[in-house]
């Protein structure tokens, strides 16, 4: 199993709002994921109070992962993961993507 991990800082800091934003995204954004090679589940959390966001995919495979970057999916994903959790402004908008296999 590989996790591919992705923490990043959005503008959205207010706990009450942050609860709100998710099950529109996943909506959206898993069906699409369960449509990947190799796409075991999909998690997102908040990190901290000042707007930090983690979120966890795991793949059956290094390939498959590699395929979910480097093939567009990813682009879509973050496409739509910013529309509903815009990145902070510079310097607090850096995107850092992580791959640990299990």
């Amino acid at each position: 199993m590989v996790r591919s991990i992705l923490r990043r800082k959005t503008t959205v800091r207010d706990a009450a709002e942050w609860d709100r934003r998710p099950a529109a995204l996943q909506q959206r954004l898993v069906p699409f994921l369960e449509r990947q090679p190799g796409f075991r589940s999909h998690e997102l959390r908040r990190d901290g109070d000042e707007g930090g966001m983690v979120q966890v995919t795991e793949w059956a495979t290094a390939e498959d992962c590699r395929a979910y970057l480097r093939n567009g999916a990813a682009a879509m994903a973050a496409t739509w993961l910013d529309a509903f959790f815009p990145t902070a402004p510079f310097p607090d908008g850096n995107w850092v993507r992580e791959t640990v296999e299990a």
